[in-house]
């Protein structure tokens, strides 16, 4: 696997506008929060899909994914409820962190992204969060980075679920058909768990031209290869406590520019679980006509 040098172009021109924004610091409000991504996985320098630039993902990869995926998902609900326990109440993002290490795991031809965040909505119901979680038609006005959701089959509590997403940074986009499986479970304690898993991501060339086509699955830029969205909704007193991981697979960082790389990745892995459960908690809010909350518990 070959990495050319529009990676290394793309790298530097991230690390100048984060130098930027820092100078700037002072005079930029810092409600301008960078919008979201739903699955909020992988916020990487993306080089585009041709030739000796694509990324083809190893049995390797894919086989290290899946079982760390599986620990993560079977130890969900006592890692949220702790995580719960914890957590200061404001009505708004409390804050993100790394779900595992630095929130960047080396595997074997790749990298996982495990991020975790917490919200709260004040005044808002399970019902009502459940409600507008399952609310998949209506996703595009929801999430920023969300072109189209459908459902594709329903049965009880468990969905499967089309959504494209464009993702992009620096002028480097990405669009992806992501399919999804995602089952609802009622816990005795009262909770509801929602968990996403990814069952292909196709991405997509020229998207919305009357060429687009769709890559064959796993031989692509290599931005995300799989997908998981764990969700914990907890009724308490005043309102519904919301959270949220994100786990994504996906190529690894260019060689010789990961230095430079990884930290930014790591800022927007933390900034895209925020903005996405500001959205969400946005799109509750609306729903159920409650007052606006804060972007951002500081």
């Amino acid at each position: 696997m070959r990495y050319g040098c529009k990676a290394a172009r793309v790298a530097l021109r991230l690390r100048r506008r984060r130098g930027t924004a820092t100078a700037r610091q002072a005079t930029v409000s810092s409600g301008a929060m960078r919008t979201a991504r739903l699955a909020a996985v992988v916020s990487l320098v993306c080089v585009t899909p041709s030739g000796a630039l694509a990324a083809d993902l190893q049995p390797q990869a894919a086989q290290a994914y899946e079982k760390y995926a599986e620990g993560a998902a079977r130890d969900f609900v006592a890692r949220a409820q702790k995580a719960a326990a914890a957590a200061r109440r404001c009505d708004g993002v409390i804050g993100a962190r790394a779900g595992s290490g630095d929130g960047i795991l080396s595997v074997p031809d790749g990298l996982i992204h495990h991020w975790l965040g917490l919200a709260f909505v004040r005044g808002a119901t399970l019902k009502q969060v459940d409600a507008v979680a399952r609310d998949y038609s209506s996703y595009s006005k929801v999430y920023t980075n969300v072109v189209s959701a459908k459902v594709l089959s329903q049965k009880g509590d468990s969905y499967r679920v089309l959504i494209r997403l464009k993702e992009g940074e620096a002028g480097i986009n990405a669009v992806l058909d992501v399919r999804s499986a995602v089952d609802y479970r009622t816990l005795a304690a009262g909770g509801i768990t929602a968990i996403s898993r990814s069952e292909e991501i196709r991405e997509v060339e020229n998207a919305g031209r009357s060429d687009e086509s769709l890559l064959p699955a796993g031989r692509d830029s290599g931005y995300l290869w799989r997908a998981h969205t764990l969700t914990y909704f907890a009724a308490e007193e005043g309102g519904v406590l919301v959270v949220m991981e994100t786990l994504g697979l996906s190529r690894r960082f260019p060689r010789g520019f990961g230095w430079i790389i990884e930290p930014i990745a790591r800022r927007l892995g933390r900034k895209s679980v925020e903005g996405s459960l500001s959205e969400f908690a946005s799109a509750i809010r609306r729903s159920a006509n409650l007052q606006p909350g804060s972007p951002a518990c500081n």
